[in-house]
């Protein structure tokens, strides 16, 4: 059963900033453990991240995100090769 709520805790975490704050503010496993029973859930730390690991992989990747991955450039407006001429003195 803790892994259910381990699971429902890591997709509160991906839409809610208060508990994502609270959790990463949390230095114990105690203080973790108090922070997930205030919000209803009960998980280890290892059962929360294991969880929370597979609710990011299953996460879409955004525009923004999948940009810095393609590795390309877009300039806009210009639509014509770009083309270097060597200078020589």
């Amino acid at each position: 059963m803790s892994i259910d709520s381990a699971r429902a805790l890591a997709a509160k975490v991906l839409t809610d900033e208060v508990l994502e704050k609270q959790i990463q503010d949390t230095k114990t496993e105690a203080e973790f453990d108090d922070v997930v029973a205030k919000w209803g859930y009960s998980c280890s730390v290892a059962e929360f991240m294991a969880a929370f690991k597979e609710a990011q992989a299953k996460q879409p990747i955004s525009d923004e995100e999948l940009d810095h991955a393609a590795g390309g450039i877009t300039l806009v407006g210009i639509d014509y090769p770009f083309v270097m001429t060597p200078i020589v003195p």
